[in-house]
């Protein structure tokens, strides 16, 4: 949590205006919580702007960060709506009358660069969290959607790539190189339920039933990007072969379809879905294996959440995931959309305890090391 780190207070105080469209709890949101958090210990006078209230704009306000929203300002593309959310933006920036605006997401990235430049806003940011055009979609649309947000880079001063690989997705940009700046998301030590109370927390049917099991879990939105549904296939696999059961972590659109295959694969007794978890990483050593399934990831807080608790992990090879696993030195790499390769893995990791053991610790040095927040702060802080 950024409330835990040092901040060096500034002696210009600046006053700092954040954009993003959702505010539920994924990744693009906890980024923007720990940069609000930080950069009002640092001083500055900071605003949050959101298309909807959640568990983001809960925690700011718990944070006494000031918080606004704009409900029109959805996901889903209107072009009545993206007028309004414009419109409202850019009374906001008016009134906030901001020396920073930060944005986050294609679509608040798109509302933030236009409106700070229309506005002269000295210091334009975008986060790239991620780049739309890589989604499976015609390749007209990826055309579109690239060229928009080619548009983004050349109206913000300075784009933030979370992790290397969303850096090189850009490369095909022409004359904005010296505009990216590769910044890895962060994360600080926070406390951790023990093995007994986090998985009687989340799953107390499975201790009675299961109990001398191994835990197989993720953390992850219910989104068709995180993959979840090769986890599920890979975990049908190995279920009856091996004394284990599945917990995964989260809420969203893939809710249905995840209790349909558990119920396809009959096992209902031994994959648990326990929906959106308050602070889910605490409950990290319920776990034995972490897993990463997605078919595209920007870095994952998620697998720097389990670095933290010296979880064994598999990731797929995707997004910036390798810039956190390497391959049998500090996790396990397989790739996206096959569930044999990860159903192997998973089977190599649960039938070696020495092995688990090593890649847990070699993952915890690697993410104390190279992922804090406190740096991930400092490097963003110099950019405003």
């Amino acid at each position: 949590m950024a409330t835990n780190t040092e901040v060096a207070r500034e002696s210009h105080p600046k006053r700092i205006l954040y954009v993003i469209t959702k505010a539920n709890w994924g990744g693009a949101q906890r980024y923007v919580f720990d940069l609000a958090v930080a950069s009002k210990e640092a001083g500055h006078q900071v605003l949050v702007v959101s298309g909807n209230e959640g568990p983001l704009t809960e925690r700011l306000k718990e944070a006494g960060i000031g918080t606004r929203t704009i409900a029109a300002m959805k996901r889903d593309i209107s072009l009545l709506d993206e007028f309004r959310s414009f419109k409202m933006l850019l009374q906001i920036v008016e009134q906030f009358h901001p020396d920073t605006i930060h944005g986050n997401s294609s679509k608040a990235g798109g509302f933030v660069t236009l409106a700070g430049r229309l506005k002269g806003v000295r210091t334009i940011l975008f986060t790239a969290h991620g780049w739309a055009f890589n989604e499976g979609r015609p390749l007209w649309q990826k055309a579109v959607i690239g060229l928009f947000h080619y548009a983004m880079v050349l109206f913000a001063h300075k784009t933030i790539c979370v992790s290397g690989a969303i850096r090189q997705d850009a490369a095909w940009m022409p004359f904005v190189g010296k505009r990216f700046f590769v910044i890895h998301n962060g994360v600080t030590p926070t406390h951790l339920l023990s093995k007994n109370e986090a998985r009687l927390a989340l799953a107390p049917e499975l201790v009675r039933g299961f109990p001398n099991a191994l835990w197989i879990g993720s953390i992850a939105e219910l989104h068709p990007t995180k993959g979840l549904d090769i986890l599920v296939e890979a975990f049908a696999a190995i279920a009856h072969e091996l004394p284990v059961v599945l917990v995964l972590m989260g809420d969203g659109a893939e809710w249905a379809k995840l209790q349909k295959l558990v119920q396809i694969y009959d096992l209902p007794d031994r994959v648990v879905l326990s929906g959106f978890v308050k602070d889910a990483s605490s409950h990290l050593p319920a776990l034995d294996v972490f897993v990463l399934p997605s078919r595209s990831e920007a870095l994952g807080y998620a697998l720097l959440e389990a670095g933290l608790a010296s979880l064994p992990s598999i990731g797929t090879r995707v997004g910036g995931i390798p810039e956190v696993l390497e391959d049998g030195v500090t996790g396990l790499l397989v790739p996206p959309e096959k569930s044999i390769a990860l159903s192997q893995a998973l089977t190599e990791l649960l039938t070696n305890e020495v092995l688990r053991n090593r890649l847990g610790t070699a993952l915890h040095e690697k993410v104390c090391s190279e992922f804090s927040t406190k740096t991930m702060v400092e490097r963003t802080l110099k950019l405003y």
